[in-house]
This record gives C-alpha cells, structure tokens and sequence, in this order.
C-alpha cells in the first residue's frame, strides 16, 4: 500500500517547488480510522509566501512539510464507534493518499452532497461561509442590493445565489470577460463587473446609484479599498469581511472617510458557525438538488497533479474551484 505526499521544497513559485514523494503508511490505533483520499481541494492561500496575504495559512509553512487540504476520503479501516469502513468523510488529512485521524475533526458525508466534490465547495466551508456571512452576519433582507467581489469563486458564486433566492439584488466583480459571463448567465447574478477592463467605479455607480446595502468581500486589498474609497457602500450599509487579509474593520471604515456608525464592517469566522452546519446544509442541499445553485469545478486527476494546479490556482489562473480527483 502507498501513500504519496505533497510535499513543499521552498517558498513555491513553480511546481518544482513541490514534490511529490512516499510517505509512511499510517497505522492504526485503537479509537482511530484509516482513510484513502478521494477529492481533495487546493487552497491557492495555503503555501503562498508569507506576508503575501495578511492573516494568510502559510505563516508556519516549512519545507518538507505536506502541504495542507480538505479532503473526502473514504474509511478503509475503522476502529472507531462512530465510523464505519466504506464511509466517506470530510476532514483535514493533508495533500496525501492516506490518512489516520481520531474522527475529532470528521463529518460525515450528507447524502445530498453528490457528487462528492461539493463537500470541498459549494456544498462545503465556502458555501457555507456566503451562507452565515450574508443571511445571519449582514441580516440580508428582501429588496437589498448585494456587491460581491470575485464573484466566480465557490464563496462568491454562491453569495450572489443566497442573494437571489432571497429576494435581493446580486452584483458581482470579477477579473475577466469570461467570469463576467459565467456569473450572469450560470449563477444568475444581475449584472457584473469586470474590473481588468472596466471602470470600477463608474460601473458601480451605473448600477447602484444610492449606494450597495451589503458588500461581501472575498478579495481584500486594493480592491476593497477601492469600493470603501469610492463611497459605493450605502448609510447603514454592511461590510462582511470573507478574504484572507486581517485588516481592521474599523481601520478600513475610517481611511475610507465613513463617519463612526455610518457603515458597520464586519469580520466572518466560519468557526462560530460549526455548531449549525446542520442548518446550512439543510437549505443549500434543497436549493442545490432544484437547480437552484450551480457551481463550478476545475479538477486534476491524480496526486502528482497537484503541484501544476497548485501554481495554477496561487497565479488565479483557475476557473471555477480547484480540486484533485484521486
């Protein structure tokens, strides 16, 4: 049996900066499960340089570690009273082919997540980030005007589909012609912005002249500071932070020239969400099995794949959510 292993040589910056190599086979202890990974997904944030996105996962990074990854894996062997072999689970085993976990941080997967992959995505932490930031976090009501940056990616994509099964007005920002399109013909977003050709700001106030009720940001940066600095958030608008980026709401709303209580910016910690996974899963899987939401994939076959999709996906040249079929 093997156990091939992604693993980080230096700072990546091409995909020899990776290697894929044999691990140890784990072994198995009582009260643990033995799983074989089945999908796992690429977080372009996770080996990025660090400082290279404030806040970002790859701080404690060092060579020859395996690089960090949600996976679904299926239980070979178990020696635990909740799970059972042949049952797939969603966890952090790492870039690898097997993994041993005490089940501490395992969930089993819900039948109407199918295909699998859409634990990793639509149907998992990025989905259920735009769930919680945009329906508890910013109290979207009915009637509301969303603006939702990178709108392609799983996070954005499904934030501007919560929006509009909710009754609001959803406005993407994305990076190409192609996204742009994706957005308002597949995910049904009202209009986008591609902000590589287009005039930002004049865009943005074509379509929403007095102002955006809620902006759910998950790029950060400049270009959050552009739609701060461009006074395009409405009074009483909110600002649901879901970017890797650990600016200070506060320090954001006050370089932008918003007066104190004009607009409220606001940090998502999907942690504080956990314990009502259940709740999310209930609405996103109904919406998902009536074609309500869609979601798109950008998958590699097969683990030595992943150093290329790795770069693929830190140099944003991705379409869709970047996963590895094992």
């Amino acid at each position: 049996m093997r156990n091939l292993e992604v693993r980080i040589r230096r700072t990546p910056v091409t995909a020899e900066d990776f290697e894929v190599v044999p691990g140890e086979v784990p072994r198995l202890a009582n009260g643990g499960i033995l799983c074989r990974a089945r999908w796992l997904a690429v977080d372009p944030f996770t080996c990025a340089p660090p400082g290279a996105a404030a806040g970002g996962s790859s701080a404690g990074l060092q060579p020859g570690e395996v690089v960090p990854a949600l996976g679904v894996c299926e239980v070979l062997e178990s020696r635990h009273d909740v799970f059972a072999a042949g049952q797939l689970v969603v966890l952090e085993c790492g870039m690898r082919e097997l993994c041993v976990t005490d089940g501490q941080q395992a969930c089993v997967l819900h039948p109407g997540q199918s295909p699998a992959s859409t634990a990793l995505g639509l149907l998992g932490p990025a989905g259920m980030a735009a769930y919680f930031g945009l329906l508890d976090l910013a109290g979207l009501s009915s009637g509301e005007t969303v603006l939702i940056s990178a709108a392609a990616n799983v996070a954005g994509a499904m934030g501007g589909q919560v929006a509009r099964i909710k009754g609001a007005r959803a406005i993407g920002i994305a990076g190409s012609r192609e996204e742009c399109e994706w957005a308002v013909r597949h995910a049904r977003f009202s209009a986008c912005v591609n902000s590589r050709e287009e005039d930002l700001g004049s865009r943005l106030r074509q379509l929403a002249p007095r102002g955006f009720d809620v902006h759910f940001d998950n790029s950060g940066g400049e270009l959050l500071d552009a739609v701060l600095s461009g006074r395009h958030i409405a009074p009483g608008g909110r600002v649901i932070l879901n970017s890797v980026r650990q600016d200070d709401p506060a320090e954001l709303l006050r370089r932008a020239g918003y007066a104190p209580g004009e607009v409220t910016a606001l940090r998502l910690s999907l942690g504080a969400y956990e314990h009502r996974r259940g709740e999310f899963l209930k609405d996103a899987i109904a919406w998902y099995g009536a074609d309500r939401l869609v979601c798109l994939e950008d998958v590699a076959e097969g683990i030595e794949s992943a150093p290329a999709h790795l770069i693929k996906a830190m140099r944003g040249e991705n379409f869709g959510q970047p996963l590895i079929k094992l």
